[in-house]
């Protein structure tokens, strides 16, 4: 069985026509707990770092249909409400994913902490990987935001339903979600594995550099007529980063 990394996914060849893609994500310190650096609503919490899983998995093209918690917390009462957020966040897909995952009954904890896994399905010749040509726009959809700025500007981020959008837009080339590498090194990654050079936009306002926080933006590459397609799609902010060649 052939195994291989592709950007933040671990790629697996199923069969003759479909990939298994896995894709991890972690979260600490974030909710009501005494030893929490930014207090927020396990909910909240656990719907975000559940989205980043999800959303990583359909901007390489696969289906969801596993989410796994690892929670570092116990059941009664910040697993149930951590538990919730993954619901909440599962139940705005249109495909159906199933939730499975463990908490820690045997330690008392003081902080929020939990690992996140999702597995998903591809075609083969759907995988959104090295499709980006000279001549494409880059874009940026959302903004990178991190910490209490994701809490505060949910009109400036993309949310779960946003990438389920994009993820059915065929005519998307590639989609990377920014993490906190920022946008900058995102976009050197997507530019080394398809072998271009990248011209920006004069006067960018975005910074390049900024954490992504819990993917609340996304690096896109189409051809420049799809650009009105992507407006009408999603409602957020949307910045031409600027072109490959």
């Amino acid at each position: 069985m052939d195994i291989k990394q592709v950007r933040d996914i671990t790629v697996i060849d199923f069969d003759k026509n479909r990939y298994l893609g896995v894709a991890c994500d972690s979260c600490g310190g974030i909710g009501y707990k005494e030893h929490d650096l930014i207090k927020a609503s396990p909910q909240l919490t656990a719907y975000h770092t559940g989205k980043v899983v999800l959303a990583e998995l359909m901007s390489l093209g696969f289906t969801p249909f596993i989410l796994a918690d690892g929670l570092a917390v116990e059941m009664n009462d910040t697993g149930k409400q951590l538990i919730e957020g993954f619901n909440e966040v599962i139940s705005k897909l249109s495909t159906k994913v199933h939730l499975t995952g463990s908490t820690e009954e045997n330690i008392k904890t003081v902080q929020t902490s939990m690992g996140v896994t999702a597995i998903g399905v591809c075609e083969k010749s759907k995988l959104k990987y090295k499709k980006t040509n000279s001549g494409d726009l880059g874009l940026l959809v959302g903004l990178p935001m991190v910490g209490n700025e994701v809490l505060d500007n949910p009109d400036k981020i993309l949310d779960i339903d946003d990438f389920e959008k994009l993820f059915h837009c065929e005519y998307i080339k590639e989609m990377l979600p920014v993490g906190s590498r920022g946008v900058e090194t995102e976009l050197n990654d997507l530019l080394n594995y398809n072998g271009l050079t990248f011209n920006y936009e004069k006067n960018l306002s975005i910074d390049l550099k900024k954490s992504g926080g819990p993917s609340s933006s996304c690096i896109l590459t189409i051809n420049k007529e799809d650009l009105y397609k992507v407006k009408n799609i999603v409602k957020k902010p949307i910045h031409i980063i600027g072109s490959f060649y």
